[in-house]
């Protein structure tokens, strides 16, 4: 398309509304990253064009890019193909119309209080206060592509039911992706909205495999309750087949943090078990939980580790957690580790 190669079409197609009434356009930018509040400079649709998102647009537009320079050198996530199905439908201009990605983060309600998340303190009701439902299912709900539920948690909130029931009537083609803690009971209820819709992804968050570590991350949550709840979806994700609807994949959320750098081989093992998808992250924030700070002898332990306890199929699919720790390392080590991971490679290959 003649795009530069650090393109990126999220600022184009994606806009996240959070609980507070701060807008943003980025998943892995994280919630703190704005482009501006529905509470302060208007109505969704005027933040959709600010002054801010417009320079962050016109950065992919020609290649100079500054505001997402980290991300694109350790996560690659311009390149992701969930966003760039987009591409042949986005307006390729600072100025946009049309909102093609809708991430409804209504509200902070949730059943955990995750350690390396504070989405479950925000409030509860402000898109009823501003009168949001009449304007977007005249202005939004009609023309967005793609419907994005992830915070607090989705399926307990009666505004994603609500809004189920509003958008799928008028915008039946649109498709819908959750993301889940699964701890609750999957019941007739759930299912029979999940019928209603063209599901694109569910992910499912699950940090840790291992009770007491599990329960230290994700505060009030039990592992096994998650595993059971993981397993109803699976279920439910094989029968959709025999009722005429879509199938779609289901994906493992798993965040590397300091408690669980260890277990992305486990992950990744549940992953292959359960025929899912994984996708591994690695937090950033808080810096209390992230190994970023974490001094260089450290991070070429944890290189160690992974050299020794992955496998290179493994290795491969958790790049996301070894990269930041490579990049702390300075020239000389970078060219050791090189060395050692082709290693790896080398012996796989034989």
């Amino acid at each position: 398309m003649g795009l530069p190669e650090n393109f990126c079409p999220v600022p184009f197609s994606t806009i996240i509304a959070e609980p507070d009434g701060r807008i943003g356009s980025c998943r892995l930018k994280g919630a703190e990253f704005e482009i501006g509040n529905i509470l302060k400079d208007g109505d969704i649709m005027e933040v959709w064009n600010s002054d801010f998102i417009k320079q962050w647009r016109n950065e992919f537009l020609t290649g100079n890019v500054k505001i997402c320079e980290r991300e694109i050198r350790h996560r690659g996530c311009n390149l992701c193909s969930d966003n760039n199905i987009l591409l042949d439908d986005i307006d390729l201009n600072v100025e946009q119309s049309k909102i093609l990605k809708f991430t409804a983060n209504f509200n902070g309600q949730c059943n955990l209080e995750c350690k390396m998340c504070h989405i479950w303190q925000k409030p509860n009701g402000l898109y009823d206060e501003i009168d949001f439902w009449n304007r977007a299912e005249k202005e939004i709900f009609p023309y967005v592509l793609e419907m994005d539920l992830l915070s607090g948690e989705p399926f307990i909130q009666k505004d994603t039911f609500k809004l189920i029931d509003m958008v799928s009537p008028i915008n039946p083609d649109c498709k819908w992706v959750f993301t889940t803690n699964a701890h609750y009971k999957f019941g007739q209820r759930l299912e029979s909205y999940l019928d209603k819709i063209q599901i694109k992804s569910i992910m499912i968050s699950i940090d840790s495999f291992d009770d007491e570590t599990f329960s230290e991350i994700r505060k009030k949550g039990k592992l096994s309750t998650v595993l059971e709840t993981a397993q109803k979806f699976k279920e439910y994700r094989d029968s959709r087949e025999e009722k005429g609807l879509n199938d779609f994949p289901i994906l493992l959320g798993f965040l590397v943090q300091k408690d669980n750098w260890k277990e992305v081989g486990d992950a990744l093992e549940y992953c292959r078990k359960m025929n899912f998808r994984p996708h591994i992250q690695y937090a950033y924030e808080p810096i209390e939980c992230s190994l970023v700070d974490f001094p260089d002898d450290k991070h070429k332990e944890i290189l160690d580790w992974y050299l020794e306890n992955l496998t290179w199929e493994q290795i491969e699919m958790g790049i996301r957690a070894l990269t930041p720790s490579f990049d702390k390392l300075n020239g000389i080590d970078k060219v050791s580790y090189l060395l050692k991971f082709q290693e790896k490679k080398n012996e796989h290959s034989k």
